[in-house]
């Protein structure tokens, strides 16, 4: 493993990492001899959805496919959404890792090696962490933590979570982060009653329900 002093970058030799480069957007660089082919983030259908860090939610990390991250000399910096990324991991010299850093705004990602920087196509589209946004249609909850404890997080898998107006557990409101359009993280309520409860996610399309267990103290 490799640290480099300017910024922290984590270089692991991994196996088997070229396959994800078969996934993403396809954009293309414009300067130095690094490339990007293609990034990830953090909702599967759309890839260009991040969160920033800084917030209650966890920032996303993206996957970055191109070529030079390693030959080119290393990285010596990566910005998305025009905000320098709070941790690079440098997988080959083929693919990499970035993690969103805090007041990152809607902007490209960009890569800098010795060589010059590289710049995508395709910008970053920067979800709140919260509700702020509007909902572009009626949440969907596929999966979820099966038990939780009261005061532990419940996770929840499925879409159009960006823009819940309310989370309620056994009908009693609690705190929840959503870090993308398609995870949200819900706070078990202390007052719930234990057993099986119902989880409601509301926004201004209409409501999802899930059942999860609450599980004795």
């Amino acid at each position: 493993m490799r640290r480099s002093s300017s910024t922290p970058v984590f270089v692991r030799t991994l196996l088997c990492l070229a396959v994800l480069a078969t996934f993403g957007l396809v954009v293309a660089g414009t300067a130095g001899a690094a490339t990007i082919t293609s990034w990830i983030g953090g909702k599967g259908a759309t890839p260009a959805i991040v969160t920033a860090g800084g917030t209650a939610c966890p920032p996303t990390l993206i996957t970055i496919n191109g070529s030079g991250f390693v030959a080119d000399g290393g990285i010596s910096n990566v910005t998305i959404g025009g905000v320098r990324a709070s941790e690079v991991i440098v997988g080959s010299n083929i693919i990499m890792y970035a993690r969103v850093g805090a007041g990152a705004t809607n902007g490209p990602v960009t890569v800098t090696t010795p060589v010059g920087t590289v710049t995508s196509t395709s910008i970053t589209n920067v979800v709140p962490c919260q509700s702020s946004a509007a909902a572009e249609g009626k949440p969907v909850i596929t999966q979820t933590t099966p038990k939780a404890k009261a005061g532990k997080k419940i996770q929840l898998f499925g879409s159009g979570f960006v823009g819940t107006t309310s989370v309620k557990v056994a009908g009693l409101t609690t705190n929840y982060a959503i870090p993308s359009d398609g995870v949200m993280y819900v706070i078990m309520p202390a007052d719930a009653k234990v057993g099986a409860v119902t989880v409601t996610v509301t926004n201004n399309k209409g409501t999802a329900t899930a059942q999860v267990v609450k599980l004795a103290s």
